[in-house]
């Protein structure tokens, strides 16, 4: 039964996953030539020479796998617990994109539909991971110090689990198949890698419609600037539907990271959120 159920989900997850490295490799020759013909956000070292590079690196090519087995095993419950399947082959169409009130639609439809219903979850779930009780898990994201597209892919798992694969796994319940996923795959890749980019960039009259560099640096400033602001991973209409909107014209964001220590690595920042502080009142503020 198993074999029925996530063999097929894998192959097309696999497709995904196996597609990180070119599109990092296109990525890696974009921003280069981007670091010597655009302006730089802030001052600095380039993206290939700055501080913390291998630990991205382990995090781009670690979490893909993470995520997709956890999509898979969301799927596979969702499919059991809320539409009640049992049989393996009404769980394969499952999977496929067979249920729900999107399923019927056509491809471009559906595609809106994923890109806005993600983008409004993570949204919500991005705030949430700003509070108190989960903030430990989301700092490992702030903590670049220098800011560049690399620092897209630094995230902890349960980070990635209760955000971006739980916003999947909800549009893929209600009928979105794999394939819109894995269409859009490049995109949200690039995405990411662009609003964490160190350029200058704000799109102008456009800025409420697309994140761009300028619209998320703000995000990873202190607290006081907009560090508590621009939650939207995509489209900035929902920050500012919800009061959320921060981009001070003529003024560029800048210090970066968290106001207290980090571990460099990744296994240090993987145990990070579930390590005791020496001493009482030591633990960090949501928002940092």
């Amino acid at each position: 039964m198993l074999d029925a159920i996530i063999l097929p989900v894998l192959g097309q997850l696999g497709h995904a996953i196996g597609s990180v490295l070119p599109i990092l490799a296109t990525l890696s020759v974009a921003f280069t030539l981007l670091h010597w013909l655009a302006e730089p956000c802030n001052p600095g070292v380039p993206w290939w020479r700055k501080p913390g590079l291998v630990t991205d690196f382990v995090f781009m090519f670690v979490l893909p796998v993470v995520g997709g087995w956890a999509r898979v095993v969301l799927l596979v419950a969702g499919a059991m617990f809320v539409y009640g399947l049992s049989e393996p082959a009404e769980i394969e169409r499952f999977v496929g994109g067979g249920h729900g009130p999107l399923a019927g639609l056509p491809f471009w439809v559906q595609a809106v539909a994923y890109m806005i219903g993600t983008d409004l979850i993570m949204y919500w779930t991005h705030r949430l991971f700003h509070g108190a009780s989960l903030w430990r898990y989301h700092a490992v994201h702030h903590a670049s110090e220098h800011l560049d597209w690399t620092s897209g892919a630094r995230f902890h798992p349960i980070n990635v689990v209760f955000h971006s694969v739980l916003a999947d796994v909800v549009l893929l319940m209600l009928g979105v198949p794999p394939t819109v996923l894995v269409a859009l795959g490049p995109f949200n890749v690039a995405m990411s890698g662009l609003v964490h980019a160190n350029l200058d960039w704000t799109w102008g009259p456009f800025r409420h419609v697309l994140a761009s560099p300028v619209f998320h640096r703000w995000h990873h400033t202190d607290p006081a600037r907009g560090g508590s602001m621009n939650f939207a991973p995509t489209f900035p209409v929902l920050d500012v539907l919800f009061g959320t909107f921060y981009m001070p014209r003529g003024v560029l964001p800048d210090r970066y990271g968290v106001d207290h220590p980090m571990p460099q690595g990744f296994l240090g920042q993987m145990a990070y959120p579930f390590r005791r502080d020496p001493e009482p009142g030591t633990d960090p503020l949501p928002g940092h």
